[in-house]
């Protein structure tokens, strides 16, 4: 099934609970999946991206999680990130992901591209073209911000779309309006439709205003629902009902997305401890835990998201 099939709407980036002994916690991550992909408007599931510590997990943990998680989300598609610098590293992570069950795959640019892949638009074309002949899998390309020197281009976004048939979307967090806005303009002028999810968390309810397709994003991890209110209102142009549901999830893109960035998805960890969601909010090394303060803060956030009482 190509993924421009599930639609657009809400596809949350899950967490990787671990216990607190660093080994993956199966039956908490098979609930959260569960809980997240239960969620009304919730369109796909992602596994093994930034928000589920993927750098951090061996190729076998890799292939457990996607498995795990495509038993528990049921009907509903896991999408599972692909994070290599060699593409035949990322050709075998493909290839797992869909002997394990994922039915689509998000690809992350190496971190090598960051050192000026952008002058050599041909290593990018290359990189993406080997991935997709490793599998049938549709994927969804990956933008990552313009400062990171990982971001695409419109012009090579364009080649890349029109080369390699299997990309059914765009996971934009370029953090940049202008280039969100080409490249938009780029998959509109495509002769087949290819979604652009926003993952611009400081600026959700603009990018969809602009045109976009759905969000994907970490933050549904913890706020599935108002994520969904989010988008189906701006579906529907109820401007209002779209801003009081970004007013919600205000407190917890601030609180969430704050330096120093390398806790984003611990924080988040805490949240949903702070929720009763996990068991335990541990990261695996070498992320540590957070102090009483950050939790303190967290436990604010949520309290004026309207996601826990006081």
């Amino acid at each position: 099934m190509a993924l421009h099939l599930f639609g657009g709407g809400v596809w949350p980036a899950t967490l990787t609970p671990f216990t607190p002994e660093g080994g993956i916690d199966a039956a908490a991550l098979q609930a959260h999946v569960a809980q997240v992909a239960g969620t009304r408007g919730v369109r796909a599931v992602v596994v093994n991206g930034h928000a589920g510590e993927t750098s951090s997990l061996d190729f076998a943990e890799r292939s457990d999680v996607i498995a795990l998680a495509a038993e528990a989300a049921g009907e509903v598609p896991v999408v599972a990130g692909v994070v290599a610098e060699d593409p035949r590293d990322a050709s075998r992570l493909a290839r797992e992901a869909a002997a394990c069950g994922a039915r689509g795959l998000l690809l992350f640019p190496p971190a090598l591209f960051a050192n000026g892949a952008a002058l050599r638009p041909d290593m990018v074309r290359r990189f993406v073209g080997d991935v997709a002949a490793a599998s049938d899998l549709p994927i969804v390309l990956f933008q990552l911000s313009r400062a990171s020197g990982q971001a695409f281009a419109p012009a090579l976004m364009q080649r890349l779309c029109e080369e390699v048939p299997q990309i059914a979307g765009v996971k934009d967090g370029s953090d940049s309006p202008e280039l969100y806005e080409d490249v938009l303009a780029v998959l509109r002028g495509l002769p087949r439709p290819v979604a652009m999810l926003t993952s611009n968390n400081g600026w959700l309810m603009a990018s969809l205003a602009y045109g976009g397709d759905g969000i994907l994003s970490g933050l549904g991890s913890v706020a599935a629902p108002l994520l969904v209110a989010l988008h189906e209102a701006m579906a529907a142009g109820d401007l209002a009902a779209a801003r009081a549901a970004n007013a919600r999830l205000l407190p917890l893109c601030r609180v969430f997305y704050r330096a120093p960035g390398v806790d984003i998805h611990n924080r988040m960890k805490t949240a949903l401890k702070l929720l009763g969601r996990l068991p335990h909010a541990a990261p695996r090394l070498p992320l540590l835990p957070l102090d009483d303060a950050e939790t303190t803060r967290i436990h604010a956030a949520l309290v004026a998201a309207g996601l826990l009482h006081a």
